[in-house]
């Protein structure tokens, strides 16, 4: 007779997946949640509370969670570090045999990275390019109404971010030596991260739906590049999207059980009237995700909508 754990093909992933009951107990952990999480653990987790498996910090990061998603039923995302690793997890609600809600927990790692210095230059990169912009938009709206000294404040600001993005720029060069320098990253994980930014940036957003599976290959890049460019993409495509149209953002694996690559898309049904002439992705996006060996395209239909895809190679090892 095969156990139920043979039979399930939770037990056989090896992303940590864990299932709790309405009053905050474990009703399942698979093997790799409790080879991560319940090393040290005395027996088996199931039956025991939630607060006995994570402790410190992380308790307190997962009770937070589960809770949000016991009483208001919708998902809730968390980051903790247990030992030298770091997780992102995502909170899901199921309804239990009672009709009460119970959590499904899916736990990510993140990738560490190696070298800090380029992933850095990164993260500096992105709130100055941002910051350059709103200074852009804030010259133009005010355009007409500053006065000269406002003007000349204002065309000095501009200048020094301008500066500070050059400067930025050309570190990033020397730091890796004249040539773009890759690694590798986790999707789901970013994927994530983009729809926490943007539903905390336009609390509107909840029409963003997102289906991922929790077991996406790594693929080649940096995480910092790749969320600037996929936030940007759903920016636009919820600046362009029907009032009242949700849009989706879904990740799946190409390639079946030998993946070759990974499939981030945006599936938007576009207002005529609030569109760009193309629905092509901008120039800047695709020539990014070009320089991590990846493509961007889009497929339109009159009747079904928009599909923009991203497209990333698996890293090899």
């Amino acid at each position: 007779m095969r156990t139920a754990e043979e039979l399930s093909l939770v037990g056989h992933l090896d992303t940590p997946i864990l299932v709790g009951d309405p009053d905050g107990q474990i009703v399942y952990a698979n093997p790799s949640f409790r080879g991560e999480f319940c090393g040290s653990w005395a027996g088996e987790p199931t039956g025991e509370p939630l607060a006995m498996i994570f402790s410190g910090g992380a308790r307190e990061a997962v009770l937070g969670a589960t809770a949000e998603v016991l009483q208001g039923g919708h998902a809730s995302n968390f980051r903790i570090r247990e030992g030298s690793k770091g997780w992102l997890g995502l909170c899901s609600p199921i309804e239990a045999a009672d009709d009460r809600v119970g959590v499904v927990m899916v736990m990510l790692e993140e990738q560490s990275v190696e070298d800090p210095l380029p992933a850095l230059v990164d993260e500096i990169g992105d709130p100055i390019s941002e910051a350059l912009r709103a200074l852009y938009q804030l010259s133009e709206l005010l355009e007409d109404g500053l006065l000269d000294d406002e003007r000349q404040l204002m065309e000095r600001g501009v200048r020094q971010v301008e500066i500070a993005q050059k400067w930025l720029t050309e570190l990033s060069v020397t730091i890796r030596g004249g040539r773009p320098q890759q690694g590798r990253f986790d999707v789901a994980s970013a994927v994530l991260r983009v729809s926490d930014r943007i539903a905390n940036e336009v609390p509107e957003s909840g029409d963003v739906e997102l289906l991922m599976a929790p077991n996406l290959p790594r693929v080649v890049g940096t995480p910092v590049v790749f969320e600037r460019l996929l936030s940007e993409l759903v920016r636009l495509r919820l600046d362009e999207s029907k009032t009242g149209e949700p849009i989706t953002l879904l990740a799946r694996a190409m390639g079946g059980d030998m993946p070759t690559g990974v499939l981030v898309s945006v599936v938007d049904c576009p207002d005529e009237a609030r569109r760009e002439p193309t629905g092509a992705p901008p120039q800047s996006l695709q020539q990014g995700i070009v320089e991590m060996g990846g493509e961007a395209i889009c497929v339109e239909d009159s009747g079904l909508g928009r599909v923009t895809s991203l497209c990333l190679p698996v890293a090899a090892g």
